[in-house]
C-alpha cells in the first residue's frame, strides 16, 4: 500500500506557506498501477499533478495505491479480498492525515474502477468504527464531501467482458476478479452498505463512451448501466474515450476534464463549512453513545438461556424436522452462540407480545441449511417442539403446514397446521426454509401469538423486514473451518490428513477460489476422494472449469458460478463413464430429479412406477435405460436404482437417506441440473419426470396409500411449474391429459379442491375436443369434477356436470340390446345407473330431495339386478338414497337400508374405514330424527367422532360433521350446555378450515341456533339465524328451515307482528314460486306457525283459510315448542 503526494514534487516557495483547505485522494483500478491510471501515454501529463491548478484552490492531491496482482492471483487471501484493502485504506489515510495535522479536513475521492468498490467499502467500515478505542478511523467517513466514480461497476460487468480482459490468462480470472461479476454477493453487499450512507455525500458517476478493443474484439468494459446508474440526486456524465483512456487527459482543453474540473472546483468551494459542521454533530452524537454505554453497563444482568419453567418433563416432545444434517457439517460455533443469543431466554410462558423472529440470510449454498439443521439437533433438549417449513414456493409451505396438522392429529390443511401451532403456550422452534421468492409474503407463514422462536432462511434480503430478534448474513465459512471442512470431505477416513501444513496450504487456496461456501468446499472435497482430481491439482483444473462455466448466459453470479463449476466437473466424470450401467443409470436418475421438488425425493417412486412406465402411452424408447426392464420391481431392479444413487451420493449430487429412502438435491444444484439441459432434453425428461409422478398415483386412491401421496404434492406442483413454463397452453397431448388428471386426484384427495377443479376443467376441455363429450375417458374427468364441485358446495355446477353426464350415459349403451329393451327412454346398463347414483347425492346436498329419491330409487333397484346387493357401487347407492328418505321424513325405510349397508361394509371393509364410519353416524341419526334410542345414537355418534379425530384429525371436515350431529343428539337427550359448549368452539374452527361459506358452517350455525333456542337464549338465537340465512340461497329447502326457526324465534322475543309478516311473506313464496309443494314438510310447519299466530290473536278465520289454502295442516298435531332437527312431518 503507498500514498504518493503529487503537491510536494512542487518547488513553488509560495506552496509553502499555504495550508490545504480540502484533501482530493485519487484510487487506481486492476488494470494500472497508482500513477499510470491517471497519466497520458503521450504526453506523459499527471492531470491531477500538471493540469489541476492545485495551488488556487488550496488542495492536497494524494494518490493511493494498493497491490493488485495479490487481487488477480487465484488461491491467495480470504474470499473478501476487498475488505482488508479496504482496512487498510482507511488505516493509512487516517494516519497519513493524523500526521500532516489534517483529520477532519474534507476529502474528494476520485475512484477508477474496481478503485470505486473499494472505497464505498472502505467508507462503510469508516462509518462503522464508533466504540472509543477506533473512533479515530471514523474520521474517514466524516470529512467525506463527494466522490466521482469514474466507470466504477456499480451494478457489475458482464461475464464476457471479464474473459475479454482475461485473453492472456490461461488459468481465467481469480475469485476476486469475478466478484464483480452482476449479481454477485459482494456487490450486492457493498450496495447495501454503501446506499444508507450516499445521502450523506455528493457522487458524481462517469462512464465510458468508446469501446475498448482486444484482439478483434471490443466492447464496454462497465457498460453505463453500471457506471452510471440512475440514482436520486446523483450527477452522471459521459467520457468519451476507453475504459483507460477516461483517467487521462492530454490539455486542458479536453472536454472531460473541463467537466471534472467544475465539478472540483464547486465541490472544493462548499466542501470546509459543510463538514465543519457534521463533524460537530457527530462529536455530540458519540458522547451520547459513550453516556448510553455506561449506563448499560451499571445494569446488572442476570438472565440466563433457559428458565426454570422452560424445563419440562415433555420437552422435546415434536421434533418434526424432515432430514438429518450432514456428518460433516461445519458447527459455526460463533454464529450458533449469535442465535442464542438474539433469542434470549427460553421460558415456557412468556410475557412477549409478540414472536422472536430470526432471518439467516445469504447466497445460496453458504450453509444457512446445515446450520438449521444443526442448531435444531444441538438445541432438542430445550424446546418443547421443533417444526421444519419448506418456504421454496406457496405450494410447498401449505403442505408442510398440513403435513403438521395431520403429525399433530388436528387434520391436514394448512389452517390446522398453522392454527394449532399459534395456540401452542410452551416453547417451540419453527424453521422456515427457502423463503427465496420475492413474490412470496413470509408473514403468511408466521403463525399468531408469541411463544415461538422463529428462524427464516433466505437469500431475498427483502425477509428481514419481518425481523424482530435481529439478522445474521452469512458469507462463506471461516477461512480455518473452511479448510477443515474441504479436508474431511476429502479425506474422511484419515484424520492425519488435516493437520498436514501443505494439505492446508493447498486447501486454503482451493477454500479461498470457491469464495469459502460451504457447498462448493464439500462438492470439491468429494472430487478429490473419489481421485477426480488431486489435492495438488484440483486448483488449476477448477480454474480452467470455471473459466469455461462463466460463458454460460444462466449462470447469473461469481458465487453461483463457484458451485455449479464444482458440482459439473464430478458430473462430467460420471457421463464420461456412461459405459457403465450405474453411470449411464446416475446420469438418467440426475435429469429426473432435475423437475422433482428438491427436497424428499422417495426412492418408494420408482418402485410404484416400474412396472407401469414402459407399458404407458409413450413410446417404450423415449424411456431412460432405468426403465427398460421387463420383470416387476425385483432384487435386482433395486439393485440397479441404488447403485444409481449410490453413485450420484458418492459424488455430492445428491443426499440419500437410506433409513428413510429418499434423496435430496440442493436447489442451486438442482436448478442448474435443469438448465444445463438443451430445449429438446428438457421436453423429453420433464415427460419422463411427469410420466414416473403420475404412475405413483393409482386409479384406485387406496385409503393405505393416502399418506404416501400426500408426499407427492410438491413434486406434482415442481412438474406442473416445469409444464406450464415449456408449453404455452396445457394439456397439448393425451399424455398430459392424463397426468394432469392424476394429480388432480391427489390435489382433490388432500383438500386441495381449487387446484384439481382448474386442472380438471382443463383435462375436460381437451378430451371433449379431441376425443368428444361421449368418450370414457371424457366422463371420468366430469364425474371427478362433479366430485370437486360438490366439495366445494358448487352445486349448481355439480348438477350442471352431473345433467351432461347422465345424458352421455343414457347415449353410451354397453349393446343393442339396451337400445330394445321396454321402455328405451330409461336405460338400465351400469354406467348409467352410477350416474343416477351419482346425481342423487348431488340433488340430495341442493335440496332437491323428490328428484333425489326419484334417481335414487332407480340406481339401486338397477344395480342390485347388476351387481348384487353386496356390490360396494350397490353399497353406496343404497347408503344415498337411505339419506335421502331420512330427510324426506321416512324414517323407517331410511333406517333399514342403512342397517343394511352398516351390516356389509363392517364385513367387508372393516369398522373403521371411512365407508362405514359415514355409515355408523347415519344410523345414528337417524335413531335421533326418530327420537328412539337415544343412548345408542349417541354412542354410535360419540364412537364415530372418536375415530374421525384419530384417524382425519380433529379440524377435517368430516370430523366437524360428526361434531354437528353429536350437538343434535345431545339436544334430543336435554344435555343443551353440553351441545352448545361443543358448537361455540366449532363455529371458529369451521370458519377457519372450510370458509365463512362453506356449507359446514351453515350447518354448525343451524344446529347452534337449535341448541341456543332450545337453551332459551333467544337473542343469540336470533344473531345466529340472521347470518345463516345470509348464507343459504333462498331457493333452497334449508332455507326455508332456517326461516321457519327464525320465526320460532320471533314469537319468544315478543315480535309477533313480525314473525306474522315473515310468515306470510313465506306462504306467498312458495305459492309463488313452486320451491316448495303446499304438502311439503317445512311449508306445512311454516303454516303452522302462522295458524298459531292468528289463534292467539283469536282470528280464527285467518285460521279456516290457512287451513283452506294448506289442507297439510289439518292432518297433523300440534306444533312442538322448538324446531326440529329435521323438519319431516313424522316428528311435527
Amino acid at each position: 500500500m503507498t500514498i504518493i503526494e503529487l503537491t510536494e514534487q512542487s518547488s513553488s516557495p509560495q506552496l509553502s506557506s499555504l495550508t490545504p483547505i480540502v484533501d482530493i485522494v485519487a484510487i487506481h483500478g486492476l488494470y494500472e498501477d497508482t500513477l499510470q491510471t491517471w497519466t497520458h501515454a503521450e504526453t506523459r501529463i499527471v492531470w491531477l499533478r500538471d493540469l489541476f491548478p492545485h495551488r488556487k484552490y488550496k488542495a492536497r492531491i494524494l494518490l493511493y495505491g494498493y497491490k493488485a496482482e495479490s487481487l488477480k492471483s487465484p488461491g491467495e487471501g480470504p474470499a473478501d479480498r476487498i475488505l482488508p484493502h479496504a482496512n487498510s485504506l482507511v488505516a493509512e489515510l487516517c494516519a497519513d492525515r493524523q500526521l500532516s495535522n489534517a483529520l477532519k479536513r474534507p476529502i474528494i475521492f476520485i475512484c477508477h474502477g474496481f478503485g470505486g468498490l473499494l472505497i464505498k467499502r472502505a467508507l462503510a467500515f469508516s462509518h462503522s468504527r464508533r466504540a472509543k478505542a477506533v473512533e479515530h478511523l471514523r474520521s474517514l467517513y466524516t470529512s467525506t464531501y463527494g466522490v466521482l466514480f469514474r466507470g466504477t461497476p456499480h451494478n457489475g460487468v458482464r461475464s464476457e467482458t471479464l474473459l475479454l480482459s482475461q485473453q492472456d490468462n490461461g488459468l481465467g480470472p481469480s475469485q476476486c476478479m469475478i466478484s464483480p461479476l452482476k449479481g454477485s454477493e459482494m456487490l450486492s453487499e457493498i450496495t447495501d452498505q454503501f446506499a444508507p450512507l450516499m445521502k450523506q455525500f455528493l457522487v458524481y458517476n462517469f462512464w465510458e463512451q468508446i469501446e475498448t478493443h482486444v484482439g478483434d474484439i471490443k466492447a464496454y468494459m462497465v457498460d453505463k448501466d453500471s457506471a452510471a446508474p440512475v440514482w436520486d440526486n446523483v450527477e452522471r456524465c459521459g467520457i468519451i474515450a476507453t475504459h483507460s483512456g477516461m483517467t487521462k487527459f492530454k490539455s486542458s482543453a479536453d472536454p472531460g476534464y473541463r467537466v471534472i474540473l467544475e465539478v472540483l472546483i464547486r465541490y472544493i468551494t462548499h466542501a470546509p463549512q459543510l463538514i465543519k459542521l457534521r463533524w460537530e454533530n457527530d462529536l455530540k452524537s458519540l458522547v451520547a453513545e459513550r453516556q448510553r454505554e455506561a449506563e448499560v453497563l451499571l445494569k446488572p444482568n442476570f438472565q440466563s438461556l433457559l428458565s426454570d419453567d422452560a424445563i419440562m418433563a415433555d420437552i422435546n416432545k415434536w421434533f418434526l424436522v424432515p432430514r438429518r444434517s450432514s456428518n460433516i457439517f461445519t458447527r459455526r460455533q460463533l454464529h450458533a452462540k449469535a442465535v442464542k443469543e438474539k433469542f434470549g431466554r427460553i421460558q415456557k410462558q412468556n410475557a412477549r407480545k409478540k414472536h422472536k423472529i430470526l432471518v439467516i440470510y445469504g447466497l445460496g449454498g453458504s450453509g444457512k441449511t446445515q446450520f438449521c439443521l444443526k442448531y435444531l439437533e444441538d438445541m432438542k433438549s430445550s424446546y418443547w417442539g421443533m417444526f421444519w417449513i419448506d418456504a421454496s414456493t406457496k405450494e410447498n409451505a401449505e403442505s408442510s403446514f398440513a403435513s403438521l396438522g395431520q403429525q399433530v392429529g388436528k387434520g391436514a390443511t394448512f389452517v390446522a397446521g398453522i392454527h394449532w401451532l399459534s395456540r401452542c403456550s410452551k416453547p417451540w422452534l419453527l424453521v422456515i426454509d427457502n423463503a427465496d421468492d420475492p413474490d412470496i409474503d413470509v408473514s403468511q407463514y408466521i403463525p399468531a401469538g408469541w411463544n415461538g422462536h422463529i428462524i427464516i432462511t433466505t437469500r431475498n434480503p427483502g425477509v428481514m423486514t419481518h425481523t424482530t430478534a435481529g439478522h445474521i448474513k452469512f458469507h462463506g465459512v471461516d477461512p480455518e473451518e473452511a479448510i477443515d471442512l474441504l479436508l474431511r470431505s476429502a479425506y474422511p477416513q484419515d484424520e492425519q490428513e488435516y493437520p498436514n501444513p501443505q494439505n492446508r496450504m493447498l486447501a486454503q487456496g482451493i477454500a479461498s477460489e470457491l469464495g469459502f461456501l460451504a457447498l462448493a468446499l464439500v462438492n470439491a472435497g468429494t472430487t478429490i476422494r473419489c481421485n477426480v482430481y488431486t489435492l495438488e491439482r484440483y486448483l488449476h483444473y477448477y480454474l480452467g472449469h470455471r473459466r469455461e462455466m462463466m460463458s454460460y448466459p444462466r449462470l447469473k453470479n461469481a458465487d453461483e458460478t463457484n458451485i455449479i463449476t464444482t458440482w459439473e466437473i464430478p458430473f462430467r466424470r460420471i457421463i464420461d463413464r456412461n459405459a457403465s450401467p450405474e453411470h449411464r443409470g446416475a446420469v438418467q436418475l440426475r435429469h429426473v430429479f432435475a423437475f422433482m421438488h428438491f427436497e424428499f425425493i422417495p426412492e418408494s417412486v420408482f418402485l410404484r412406477s416400474w412396472n407401469n412406465v414402459p407399458r404407458y402411452e409413450i413410446p417404450h424408447a423415449n424411456f431412460p435405460d432405468i426403465f427398460q426392464v421387463e420383470s416387476a420391481w425385483n432384487e435386482e431392479a433395486q439393485a440397479r436404482l441404488r447403485r444409481a444413487v449410490r453413485v450420484l451420493y458418492n459424488y455430492s449430487i445428491v443426499d440419500h437417506d437410506p433409513d428413510k429412502g429418499v434423496c435430496s438435491l440442493h436447489p442451486v444444484v438442482q436448478r442448474w441440473a435443469r438448465d444445463r439441459l438443451t430445449e429438446s432434453e428438457q421436453k423429453k425428461w420433464l415427460g419422463c419426470t411427469t410420466a414416473v409422478v403420475a404412475h405413483c398415483i393409482s386409479p384406485d386412491l387406496e385409503a393405505s396409500g393416502q399418506r404416501y401421496r400426500r408426499l407427492l404434492l410438491p413434486h406434482i406442483e415442481s412438474c406442473l411449474r416445469a409444464m406450464r413454463s415449456q408449453h404455452s397452453s396445457l394439456p397439448e397431448t393425451a399424455v398430459q391429459t392424463t397426468e394432469m388428471e392424476r394429480f388432480a386426484w391427489v390435489y382433490a384427495e388432500n383438500g386441495l379442491w381449487k387446484q384439481a377443479r382448474m386442472l380438471q376443467r382443463q383435462v375436460i376441455d381437451f378430451r371433449v375436443r379431441v376425443l368428444g363429450r361421449r368418450h370414457e375417458d371424457t366422463i371420468r374427468a366430469q364425474c371427478s369434477l362433479r366430485s370437486t364441485y360438490w366439495n366445494l358446495f358448487e352445486i349448481k355446477s355439480a348438477v350442471e356436470v352431473q345433467l351432461q353426464v347422465l345424458q352421455s350415459r343414457w347415449w353410451s349403451r354397453p349393446s343393442l340390446a339396451y337400445w330394445i329393451a321396454w321402455p328405451p327412454w330409461k336405460p338400465n346398463h351400469i354406467s348409467y345407473l352410477l350416474a343416477l347414483n351419482d346425481l342423487t347425492h348431488t340433488l340430495w346436498l341442493a335440496g332437491k330431495r323428490d328428484l333425489s329419491k326419484m334417481a335414487g330409487e332407480r340406481a339401486v333397484k338397477g344395480l342390485m339386478k347388476h351387481l348384487g346387493p353386496e356390490d360396494p357401487k350397490t353399497l353406496t347407492a343404497m347408503f344415498n338414497l337411505a339419506r335421502t328418505y331420512l330427510h324426506l321424513g321416512d324414517q323407517k325405510t331410511s333406517h333399514r337400508l342403512l342397517l343394511q349397508v352398516l351390516v356389509k361394509r363392517k364385513h367387508f371393509f372393516g369398522l373403521n374405514h371411512p365407508d362405514t364410519l359415514t355409515t355408523r353416524n347415519e344410523v345414528g341419526m337417524s335413531l335421533c330424527a326418530g327420537r328412539r334410542h337415544l343412548a345408542a345414537a349417541e354412542r354410535l355418534v360419540t364412537n364415530v367422532l372418536k375415530c374421525r379425530r384419530k384417524i382425519l384429525g380433529e379440524e377435517h371436515a368430516y370430523t366437524l360433521w360428526s361434531v354437528n350431529d353429536l350437538s343434535k343428539v345431545l339436544c334430543e337427550r336435554g344435555r343443551l350446555q353440553n351441545a352448545v359448549r361443543i358448537l361455540e368452539e366449532t363455529i371458529p374452527v369451521a370458519i377457519r378450515t372450510l370458509g365463512e361459506d362453506h356449507i359446514g358452517v351453515s350447518m354448525t350455525r343451524s344446529n347452534l341456533a337449535r341448541a341456543y333456542s332450545l337453551s332459551k337464549r333467544w337473542t343469540e338465537a336470533e344473531e345466529n339465524l340472521r347470518l345463516l340465512l345470509n348464507q343459504i340461497p333462498s331457493e333452497h329447502p334449508d332455507w326455508f328451515h332456517a326461516m321457519s326457526g327464525y320465526i320460532h324465534v320471533q314469537m319468544k322475543l315478543g315480535h309477533v307482528k313480525d314473525a306474522e309478516n315473515i310468515s306470510i311473506d313465506i306462504m306467498d313464496k312458495v305459492t309463488r314460486t313452486k320451491a316448495l309443494t303446499l304438502d311439503h314438510p317445512r311449508t306445512v310447519i311454516i303454516a303452522k306457525q302462522l295458524s298459531n299466530i292468528y289463534r292467539m290473536q283469536g282470528r280464527t278465520d285467518k285460521i279456516a283459510a290457512s287451513k283452506k289454502r294448506i289442507p297439510a295442516v289439518m292432518e297433523h298435531g300440534e306444533l312442538r315448542e322448538h324446531f326440529n332437527v329435521l323438519p319431516v312431518a313424522g316428528s311435527i
